[in-house]
């Protein structure tokens, strides 16, 4: 029995859109069930409210897949969409997204059922500067849909000779329009093309009627405003505007009236259907009938599977596209009666294929079945390496001839877990899965060698206060670093958990005029919601219960005349940031309880790991004048995995600092050792390398040095865990390529070392920034 998920807000600003959604994937689930005439074809679901918040989809989807959950049905917003991205990969998910959106996505883990821009914004734009004008106005919420929609609305409107009046985003839940409409008015703006979506929707059309404005004269048009919506709106505050899609509750057709009479029976008269309830059906249907007679389930079996086949549904005839995993589909456009229903004005009637890309672009499936046979082989003629593919029953299908020669193996062969142990004892290990209709392992294995005394020792080391390096990349940072030391400008640090990012600010507060003075750091994310704001800004006597008798300044006043450390600035509510915005812009603070304004003199160097540019656009979850306000300089400290040729000298600093600590112990520590550290991918970076070091040192205290015997089974056993490390599908393939032009005497050549041909060659030579001349 197959279980899925289902991802929905039935709480949060988009809920009231969502719940018509949930009940039509409820209804799809439980028809299957009921069909079914097989008990093994019968599916279980488990309902997860995902709240309209990404982080949320994200922790409910990863906790489901946990549990054995590999198909999912819902999130409705990009963001929530895009959040679960991550874990569709990590664990080989797929989800149904039944939602109309922005495109620019192939996702290979996401089956779309949904309209793209050219089925829904391209017919609308010609619509409405054909029957009102070439002025529109485009208005919708601050977020990722709405944007991306508007960038592609307005490629189509420049390729009608349009223009466009005017541009605003507002943020989730607004809802004073007057002001708004005043500005669209004041455009001259024809037409108006909304992405207004959740609990703006209301006001937003309601104040469009009591401000007494004319649907005949500016029109508002929506792909997003459906049906449903237009239930919650109100139908006469909706009448005389227009709408876009596939599908209609009022299309008449057989297939249509039978479709909505089964809806109605089963939700009631009151129901409307909307084409995201359509959307959602149609794709439960097609994946629940593929899944019949399959007790295993694949993501991309499924999708290969039901590439090119046609459904006849109720909006007509649906393909599912053998490129993008969307679907072809008729498009029509109607204004909205008195009923809240639509009266069609305009109809494809034949299908419009998705173009989810305004530019095409090669989908996965074209991507990953790149010729690898030949690649394998043009990259083993050439290549010094020993290079041999076997399949998931361990049978070597492929072995170049340093590999036959040296291992003695051929065409054949199996492979035991103990000879890759072997190899791995023996030799430098690397393999690479290339997942396309069934599992091949590529492994490359390289003669070992000392890696201490590889080419990155004889770097230069670039030291800044404290911090030293011989990482080109960091040392970039660091100049950057000394620059802030210099200035009185507020600075951005960006990296991972444990990668340096405090002893990064305080050496920049160390370097800089004022270093006599205090530096304060704070863990916005280490504190309680309800505290922050009193650690920050301080509180007078009384200000709330159990505060302490007198008042307490807070870390703006502590740091007065040096630094103020933000760690984690990302996890700061949105309230504060905006009492944090007015500080660094009043450069006063008033303490919790007062009203007195004191004024502080204080530079800030706030840090995260997380993209606070996502955040924006994506979750609305910082805001944009804020990350400005702080972002005057920025600065990127690189994981350890990107700069381990810092690892051996990090050593020699964490077993000096223990000696010195514990009186005794070892100073050096082995080559073979230092190997090991070196190929470790770090996920804890520097704080990992300190505890790893120190409880290394503790258990080689009465040794001269430090060996392999001496580390965890866990690092041991973590060698072999790339993480997107430096053995990924495309360094494999920059690999091939940097090495068939160094072996080459032309493009020519090398081109044919790689069963490839010149102008593919030279994109990708073009893509991985490699030059011609290299060629010797």
């Amino acid at each position: 029995m197959h279980t899925i998920g289902l991802l929905f807000s039935l709480t949060g600003t988009t809920s009231f859109t969502e719940q018509a959604i949930f009940d039509s994937s409820i209804y799809a689930l439980n028809e299957h069930n009921e069909n079914s005439l097989n008990s093994n074809d019968l599916v279980q679901f488990i309902i997860r409210d995902i709240k309209s918040d990404p982080e949320e989809s994200r922790k409910q989807a990863e906790e489901l897949a946990k549990s054995g959950v590999r198909l999912f049905i819902g999130t409705y917003t990009s963001a929530c969409r895009k959040a679960i991205l991550p874990v569709l990969e990590k664990y080989n998910c797929l989800l149904l997204y039944p939602a109309l959106y922005e495109g620019n996505e192939t996702h290979p883990h996401v089956f779309y059922t949904g309209e793209v821009p050219n089925q829904q914004v391209d017919t609308m734009m010609k619509f409405i500067v054909e029957n009102f004008g070439p002025n529109i106005y485009l208005i919708g919420n601050d977020y990722i849909y709405p944007q991306e929609t508007n960038k592609q609305a307005k490629k189509y409107i420049k390729s009608l000779n349009g223009k466009v009046a005017g541009e605003r985003y507002v943020p989730f839940g607004y809802s004073q329009f007057a002001e708004e409409y005043q500005k669209i008015n004041a455009s001259k703006a024809d037409a108006i093309f909304s992405t207004i979506v959740g609990d703006s929707l209301i006001p937003f059309y309601r104040t469009y009627y009591q401000l007494g404005l004319n649907p005949k004269k500016l029109p508002i048009f929506s792909a997003i405003t459906k049906e449903t919506e237009i239930k919650a709106i109100g139908e006469k505050y909706a009448a005389g505007h227009y709408g876009g899609g596939s599908y209609f509750q009022s299309i008449d057709s057989i297939e249509n009236h039978e479709f909505v009479t089964k809806m109605k029976s089963r939700f009631g008269n009151d129901i409307v259907v909307s084409s995201l309830m359509f959307n959602t059906y149609i794709g439960v249907k097609i994946l629940l009938d593929e899944l019949k007679n399959k007790p295993l389930f694949h993501y991309k079996q499924v999708l290969l599977s039901i590439r090119e086949k046609t459904f006849q549904t109720p909006c007509g005839l649906v393909k599912i596209e053998n490129n993008s995993q969307h679907l072809s589909r008729p498009v029509r456009i109607g204004k909205i009666d008195s009923c809240g229903q639509f009266l069609i004005l305009w109809d494809s009637k034949e299908s419009v294929q998705a173009f989810p890309y305004f530019q095409k672009k090669p989908n996965f499936f074209e991507l990953e079945q790149l010729n690898w046979k030949k690649a394998v082989q043009g990259w083993a003629h050439i290549s010094d390496e020993m290079v041999l593919v076997i399949n998931d029953e361990k049978e070597v299908i492929f072995i170049n001839a340093s590999a036959e020669n040296e291992l003695h193996l051929q065409i054949g062969h199996l492979f035991t877990e103990e000879m890759i142990q072997e190899l791995k004892e023996q030799y430098n290990y690397h393999s690479i899965d290339v997942d396309i209709f069934n599992m091949n392992k590529l492994i490359i294995l390289k003669k070992k060698k000392d890696l201490v005394k590889a080419d990155f020792q004889n770097k230069a080391v670039r030291k800044f206060h404290n911090i030293q390096t011989r990482n080109p990349s960091f040392q970039n940072e660091l100049k950057v670093a000394k620059g802030a030391a210099a200035s009185d400008a507020n600075v951005l640090i960006f990296g991972e958990t444990g990668s340096g990012k405090e002893v990064l600010a305080n050496a920049i507060h160390k370097e800089s005029d004022r270093k006599n003075g205090p530096f304060i750091a704070i863990n916005a994310g280490a504190i309680p919601r309800e505290l922050i704001a009193s650690e920050l800004f301080g509180f007078s006597d009384g200000a709330f219960t159990g505060a302490k008798k007198g008042g307490q300044p807070g870390k703006f006043e502590a740091a007065n005349g040096g630094t103020l450390f933000l760690d984690e600035i990302g996890e700061m509510p949105l309230d504060l940031q905006v009492s944090l915005l007015r500080v660094l812009e009043s450069r006063k603070v008033t303490r919790l309880g007062e009203h007195k304004e004191r004024p502080i003199d204080v530079r800030i160097i706030a840090a995260t790991n997380r993209n606070l540019k996502e955040e924006i656009a994506y979750q609305g979850s910082f805001r944009s004048d804020l990350y400005y306000r702080l972002h005057v300089l920025s600065i990127t400290i690189p994981p350890l995995r990107k700069r381990i040729e810092d690892i051996p000298q990090l050593v020699e600093q964490f077993a000096s600092h223990f000696h010195d600590h514990y009186g005794k112990g070892p100073l050096k520590v082995s080559n073979t050792a230092l190997e090991l550290l070196q190929k470790y991918q770090w996920p804890g970076n520097l704080r990992e390398l300190k505890n790893i070091i120190e409880r290394s040192f503790i258990l080689a205290m009465s040794s001269d040095c430090i060996d392999t015997d001496h580390f965890s089974s866990d690092l041991k056993n973590g060698l072999g865990k790339t993480d997107g490390g430096p053995y990924s599908l495309q360094h494999a393939e920059k690999k091939l390529i940097e090495t068939a032009i160094m072996k080459a005497g032309s493009i020519s050549d090398a081109a044919s070392h790689l069963g490839i041909s010149r102008s593919t060659l030279y994109r990708k030579m073009k893509t991985y920034g490699l030059k011609t001349t290299s060629f010797h």
